[in-house]
Parts: C-alpha cells; sequence; structure tokens
C-alpha cells in the first residue's frame, strides 16, 4: 500500500486537474460546488485508495468473501433478513 503522503500528493494533484477541467470545460459554480464536495467525500471515505479497483482485480470467490464480510453487518441489521434468512443462506443465493 502507498503511504499516506503519496496518496495525500496524488488528491492534491487530482484536486487541481479537475480543477482546470471544470475551469477549462465552464462549468457553472453550483457543478464545480458538488465536483468538490464529492472528492472530498471519497477522500474522507477511503482516504485515497480506490478500493472499487482494488477488489475488482481480484478473483470472485474473494470478492464474493469480502462482500460478505463488509455487508454482513448491515444485513444483520435488517429484521426481515435476519428472522426469516440465515446471512450465510442469504450470501450464499446472492453472491453464487
Amino acid at each position: 500500500m502507498q503511504s499516506t503522503t503519496v496518496r495525500v500528493e496524488e488528491m492534491r494533484v487530482k484536486r487541481q486537474d479537475a480543477e482546470q477541467w471544470m475551469s477549462h470545460r465552464m462549468l457553472p459554480e453550483n457543478l464545480k460546488r458538488r465536483i468538490r464536495h464529492y472528492e472530498q467525500y471519497q477522500w474522507q471515505e477511503n482516504r485515497g485508495v480506490e478500493e472499487e479497483a482494488l477488489i475488482r482485480n481480484l478473483p470472485k470467490d474473494l470478492r464474493r468473501d469480502i462482500k460478505r464480510h463488509l455487508c454482513l453487518a448491515l444485513v444483520k441489521k435488517v429484521s426481515m433478513i435476519h428472522n426469516h434468512v440465515s446471512p450465510h443462506n442469504f450470501f450464499y443465493q446472492t453472491f453464487v
């Protein structure tokens, strides 16, 4: 994994590129603000690690297991699923 310092620099460059592109395309301020907000949200969520790209390159069975791990707590919170379907069966039926 890259160090946080390197990812911060990459994010800075990405933000600068986006600003130049938005200026070149003469986007209205409300669209620029929405783009900036989205980029900030993405950074706060994953600190510069592109999770989707990382996961997409993994084998299918490993992707399935990661999805199961990341979503299991949410599935358990949904009472309809929790009361009627075991989380293991839910994921098996959903991802297999």
